[in-house]
């Protein structure tokens, strides 16, 4: 937390209301300790630093939510983060994974994971992670992205402009690439876009490709996840590069699709009935994408039902990892 990516600090702020509603109070480990204590108003200590010290003064440890247990980004996080859940299980303290997805793993970090979390409960967010649990022989609850526990933004104003939202991925130029052929004929027939951005410092460079090949594009800047929701409520439809601009348009109800470069897309996809187009590797998987997206730009559709679901389903897995994977007493009033 407090690296500046909205999608984290949308789950943060989601598991931290939840949790304060059944009287549990947390300390969250931060990259910007301040910065996460002014704004999700919780105690806090270094994520380097201050973490292990702080396990001898908590009653229970959660590792979420998010992408953290894969080791495509690298195997030294994915070693960090079971690094946390060992020094848990050392000291006998209460320790459960929640709202994360599992994988990509290597070969390695299959067995990393299997070996740290055996008799762990993990609270999982789609169906790709509880399948390669089920592989690597780990017992894992379906639960929901807790941001999807963010209150919804007021309506759009009327009259307000109705823009189709490009929302990009810093490091998949081909992803960018898709969104500007899947928003072109809405563009080219008078349309109006607008660009957003989940991780704004990271996604900075393909905001400006988008903003080239959109000159008239309205840039919404976002600091705090609910200023993203605003963003996409009163939307065409939201076109997304990113896990958590799926999500949080959702909570905004947006029509919204995304582009699959993670498992984790098209599991939350497929929940919400979504449309997602495969990650293209070349020119002709760009077109492709945008072929597929096509259809849902000329006439998008958001399953209400679905998302309702999801949300319950968060609400609900929050009680699960209080009750049974942690334990602790909730105070909330039946």
């Amino acid at each position: 937390m407090g690296a500046g990516n909205l999608g984290d600090e949308a789950l943060l702020a989601g598991l931290l209301a939840a949790l304060r509603t059944h009287g549990v109070e947390a300390i969250v480990a931060s990259v910007a300790p301040a910065r996460t204590r002014t704004e999700h108003s919780v105690a806090t200590v270094d994520r380097y630093g201050g973490t292990l010290a702080a396990l001898a003064r908590v009653d229970a440890v959660v590792s979420g939510g998010g992408g953290l247990l894969q080791d495509t980004t690298s195997f030294r996080s994915l070693a960090y983060y079971l690094g946390v859940i060992a020094a848990a299980r050392l000291a006998r303290t209460p320790v459960a994974v929640f709202a994360q997805s599992l994988g990509p793993l290597s070969p390695r970090g299959a067995r990393a994971v299997r070996r740290v979390l055996r008799g762990v409960k993990l609270g999982l967010r789609d169906a790709p992670s509880l399948a390669l649990a089920g592989e690597l022989g780990l017992d894992a609850h379906p639960v929901a992205d807790t941001a999807l526990l963010l209150d919804p933004a007021p309506g759009a104003e009327p009259g307000a402009p109705v823009p189709l939202v490009l929302v990009p991925r810093a490091g998949y130029p081909l992803l960018t690439d898709a969104l500007i052929a899947s928003a072109a004929p809405w563009a080219e027939a008078g349309g109006p876009v607008r660009l957003a951005a989940v991780d704004p410092g990271r996604d900075a460079g393909e905001l400006e490709r988008l903003l080239r090949a959109f000159p008239d594009a309205e840039r919404r800047t976002a600091d705090r996840p609910q200023e993203l929701v605003a963003a996409f409520v009163g939307a065409h439809a939201v076109l997304s590069g990113r896990l958590h601009g799926m999500v949080l348009a959702a909570v905004a109800g947006a029509p919204v699709a995304g582009i699959a470069y993670d498992p984790k897309v098209s599991g939350f996809g497929a929940r919400i009935g979504a449309p997602v187009a495969p990650m293209p590797s070349d020119a002709a998987g760009v077109a492709a994408a945008a072929a597929d997206l096509a259809p849902f730009v000329a006439a998008p559709h958001l399953d209400a039902t679905a998302v309702a679901h999801e949300r319950a389903l968060a609400a609900a897995g929050v009680e699960w990892l209080l009750r049974e994977a942690l334990h602790v007493r909730s105070s909330a009033r039946p």
